[in-house]
């Protein structure tokens, strides 16, 4: 798997520069509205989705939990979707959907990060953060609105930063 890992290391570090260009977007214009966030999460997701679909392909018979990669992508996909088709409902309903997402890449993480397949301290760390913004998110009310804002780009930022530092010690 490192070898084959490491000759891909750049989409790592390309879905990590998405996530953390959504979370730059999203602090710069705070006061847009959820709706324009549902849009630009729902593009990220497609995006990464379609990354991770293909990591998980590349690596197949190399690694055998390349299936969870593809079942990563899959969710991120669907999840794109639903926030671009439905973007009103999505506004309604997107701590939920966020803090689920961010929630299940967290515990991703945490548990990838424990199997000590490389940099296990510093997945099995951003794991947790994101599951403690995740679970803020989704359940207190008192976070929707603007700080809900603020915490949408804190969990992308955890989740882009990540992907930069990993693409690079896979580098």
């Amino acid at each position: 798997m490192e070898k084959q890992t490491n000759k891909n290391w750049y989409w790592f570090l390309i879905k990590g520069i998405i996530m953390i260009l959504l979370a730059l977007l999203i602090f710069q214009n705070p006061g847009g509205t959820l709706l324009a966030i549902a849009l630009y999460i729902g593009i990220g997701f497609l995006i990464t989705g379609l990354i991770v679909i293909w990591q998980g392909f590349a690596i197949k018979k190399l690694a055998s939990n390349w299936g969870w990669r593809v079942f990563e992508g899959i969710i991120d996909i669907i999840l794109g979707f639903i926030l671009i088709a439905h973007p009103a409902l999505t506004a309604s309903i997107i701590p939920v959907v966020i803090g689920f997402w961010g929630a299940m890449y967290g515990v991703y993480l945490v548990i990838d990060g424990i199997s000590g397949d490389g940099n296990g301290l510093v997945k099995s760390i951003s794991g947790i953060l994101m599951l403690i913004f995740s679970f803020i998110i989704m359940f207190n009310p008192a976070f929707a609105g603007f700080t809900l804002v603020i915490w949408v780009g804190v969990i992308l930022l955890i989740g882009g930063i990540y992907n930069v530092i990993g693409s690079f010690s896979l580098k």
